[in-house]
């Protein structure tokens, strides 16, 4: 009898092998031989052709498939574009602190998290997620460490917020 684990990862290389199909938000979860589809596929045919490839998959048992289907044509971009775009921009402007962060999207709203040095990061990362492609609304819940002098002085950063 096969693993989960291994059905699992079955189904996603075979996901991934298929030409046409956009498996980057699809997620698989495998529970004793019961497979779960979660994520965005971009057409009912997309769905439809991912439930045919797990189901043909050795040691499948069952199948939910909870894909939503958003076309890319949408107006508003999906949550996980908008959270990857949100990600790459930060890491492009910031890239010592986006490890310091969590941006989490739903319905074009953001919220942002985590700790950062200083204030101007703070405002600099809220104006550019606020720019973004598709996002309404900005949270920005980011708070800014204090450090001492003595660790300011050590990294060679001025002390003045």
């Amino acid at each position: 009898m096969r693993t989960d684990q291994d059905i699992a990862v079955d189904c996603v290389d075979r996901l991934h092998a298929t030409p046409g199909l956009d498996d980057q938000d699809i997620a698989v979860k495998a529970i004793d031989g019961v497979v779960l589809l979660v994520g965005i596929a971009r057409s009912d045919l997309e769905r439809a052709q991912a439930e045919q490839i797990v189901k043909k998959v050795r040691g499948v048992l069952g199948l939910t498939n909870c894909l939503t289907v958003c076309p890319r044509t949408a107006s508003t971009p999906p949550a996980p574009d908008i959270t990857r775009e949100a990600v790459a921009t930060i890491r492009h402007q910031f890239p010592e602190q986006v490890e310091a962060l969590q941006v989490l999207v739903q319905n074009g709203r953001v919220a942002l998290e985590g700790e950062l040095n200083w204030y101007y990061q703070r405002d600099v990362i809220e104006g550019i997620v606020r720019s973004l492609r598709g996002v309404t609304l900005v949270t920005n819940k980011i708070r800014v460490g204090e450090r001492s002098d003595a660790e300011a002085f050590d990294s060679g950063e001025s002390t003045t917020k």
